[in-house]
């Protein structure tokens, strides 16, 4: 069984896909190099690639720990790095009212 995401496809028998990106969304420059660098890397070995990012860090151990940029401003930096690299993007939402809003730039939740 096989399904599609973006314009890979994803399987037990088909090639091995990387998810990759920073752990916290910080800019569209940082993102966009991390997704370049990344979807090149994956491409010379054969490879998918799917970006990951997290525009709010919720879980952090400090309550003065740098959460992100929010969600108006990730859904921005995703469907820059979408559009820019052509690549499927995912991210984590911590609120189910955030689904469908997310779910207009993100191909992944």
């Amino acid at each position: 069984m096989s399904f599609g995401v973006g314009n890979i496809n994803i399987g037990n028998d088909l090639p091995l896909n990387i998810i990759a990106g920073p752990c916290q969304l910080e800019s569209s420059e940082h993102s966009l190099m991390i997704a370049e660098f990344m979807a090149d890397a994956c491409a010379k070995v054969g490879a998918g690639y799917i970006f990951k990012g997290s525009f709010d860090k919720a879980n952090r151990t400090s309550v003065s720990g740098k959460r992100g940029v929010g969600l108006a401003e990730g859904l921005k930096i995703m469907e820059a790095v979408k559009t820019s690299v052509s690549c499927p993007v995912l991210t984590d939402v911590h609120d189910a009212n955030q689904c469908a809003e997310v779910a207009t730039v993100v191909d992944i939740l």
